[in-house]
């Protein structure tokens, strides 16, 4: 058949359709490897701050070898796997190895940064230093310490400060002063009394009761006929006089050595000595502004330790105000290393703390790990312990009856509220040195909550109730005297 042209037509030609490059997705395994290796060298990094890791794996079951061990392996896996894929695919096929590693470093380095930014905008400055999320930014700053423990004692001494430093107690009330706040007054012998000036000794009692302590024997938040010490006096009658050598921040060594030193020449019939469970660990500080950042006493204190013949006063006479001022570095410090409040490592610098969320993460890890060993729970009680002994074989050799009294706080009743079982460290360092004491829990714990507590210690009705359960065994003690004592 002969072939036709069809007019209008065309041989339909071939398209060619050229080749797309397609975009390699990233390499899983690769990337959740280096996420795992950041996370894993990030806690080996906070775990091992400043510590020989050396020190660490030699107690491997303990709570900081135990974040190491799981860390360690974890990190040398991870870092197996991204070698491994560095060695077996980078060369091969480096734009899917050089996007897998993109899409983990750009998001990690965001938030890094971002996180970084929000707790420096975010923390808190302090004495001691930035805090975030109620965590104090290690390491510390003696320049900062210096700074707030000068201003302390610069407006005090513009103002007439009501205690005053003492090279063997720490520091006392001053004589014959008012407080900032008109609130507190002392006698001409440096006890608290209901106007500046006031003369005890003028008085010749038949009897005479002495009370000593911390802020709770003192009275703090409250005026002076409030104070259970007034009461008491009042409940006994015009033959008694009762003498206030309590002091804000007493620890249970620093009201020991009141009564050695500033109790005896009195030569009271019963003295009484109160104490608070969180006075156990003062008496464990040498510098009470290290152990206690924020307490308004630039001072250092006395600290006894506990040797075989029994206690060992440290390091009387003190060091002035002035001369901590002085030091150019925290080491400096007499007897500085007997203070828990002081751990070399929170103290030192070095280039990752330049990172305050790095300063962030090791604080957090630190005080998960607890308090430092030196003031364990042991040591706290058998020190304590045998200061209390020692006053109680001071007091009877001196002739005078001792009579030890445990005030509960506020963290007593809101522990007791929890665990009606439970007790404090102070009640379980008298209990079980089978000393014997009045605990005033149930005393107090007959008050509506609302009428126990000022903002931090007891109420005027708290301090009511102390002198209502304690007037009639104080009388009783008093009556065991023979004869007067011949003040």
């Amino acid at each position: 058949m002969p072939r036709q042209d069809y007019p209008n037509s065309t041989t339909p030609t071939p398209t060619i359709v050229a080749p797309t490059s397609r975009v390699p997705g990233p390499d899983v395994l690769l990337l959740i490897a280096l996420y795992i290796f950041e996370v894993s060298a990030l806690l080996v990094l906070v775990v091992t701050h400043k510590k020989p890791i050396g020190a660490l794996l030699v107690r491997p079951a303990g709570v900081t070898g135990l974040p190491l061990l799981i860390a360690g392996p974890l990190l040398l896996g991870a870092a197996g796997v991204i070698v491994y894929r560095w060695a077996t695919r980078a060369r091969r096929d480096a734009r899917r190895f050089g996007l897998t590693v993109a899409l983990n470093l750009v998001p990690v380095l965001v938030l890094l940064g971002a996180c970084e930014i929000a707790v420096r905008l975010l923390a808190v400055r302090t004495p001691r230093g930035p805090v975030f999320m109620e965590r104090t930014l290690l390491p510390w700053t003696w320049a900062d310490v210096l700074a707030h423990n000068g201003a302390l004692l610069e407006r005090t001494s513009l103002k007439g400060s009501y205690l005053v430093a003492d090279e063997t107690l720490g520091w006392v009330i001053r004589p014959d002063r008012r407080s900032a706040d008109d609130r507190y007054f002392s006698s001409v012998e440096g006890l608290r009394s209901s106007r500046p000036g006031e003369v005890f000794a003028a008085r010749a009692p038949r009897r005479r009761v002495a009370i000593v302590g911390d802020s709770f024997t003192f009275g703090l938040e409250v005026g002076f006929e409030d104070t259970w010490g007034y009461r008491l006096e009042r409940a006994l009658g015009p033959d008694a006089q009762v003498l206030n050598f309590g002091v804000d921040g007493f620890g249970v060594d620093q009201a020991y050595l009141r009564y050695r030193r500033d109790v005896r020449a009195w030569r009271p019939d019963v003295v009484i000595f109160g104490l608070i469970t969180h006075d156990l660990y003062r008496s464990m500080a040498t510098y009470t502004f290290l152990s206690f950042p924020g307490w308004p006493f630039p001072f250092a204190k006395p600290r006894f330790v506990v040797r075989d013949d029994g206690l060992s006063l440290l390091n009387v006479p003190l060091p002035a105000p002035q001369t901590i001022l002085a030091a150019s570095s925290i080491t400096e410090l007499p007897f500085i290393e007997y203070d828990p409040g002081y751990v070399a490592e929170d103290w030192e610098w070095n280039v990752l703390d330049r990172s305050w969320l790095f300063r962030y993460f090791v604080s957090s890890y630190r005080h998960a790990m607890g308090r430092d060993e030196r003031s364990s729970e042991k040591q706290v009680v058998r020190l304590n312990q045998e200061i209390v002994r020692a006053f109680l074989r001071d007091a009877r050799a001196d002739g005078a009856i001792p009579l030890v009294l445990y005030f509960p706080s506020r963290v007593d009743f809101r522990q007791l509220g929890r665990d009606a079982g439970w007790t404090s460290l102070g009640q379980r360092m008298l209990r079980g040195g089978d000393i014997p004491h009045v605990d005033l829990t149930s005393c107090v714990a007959a008050l509506a909550p609302a009428a126990r507590f000022g903002p931090q210690h007891y109420s005027p009705g708290g301090n009511a109730a102390v002198a209502g359960c304690l007037t009639d065994r104080v009388r009783g003690l008093l009556s065991e005297r023979q004869s007067p004592s011949g003040h």
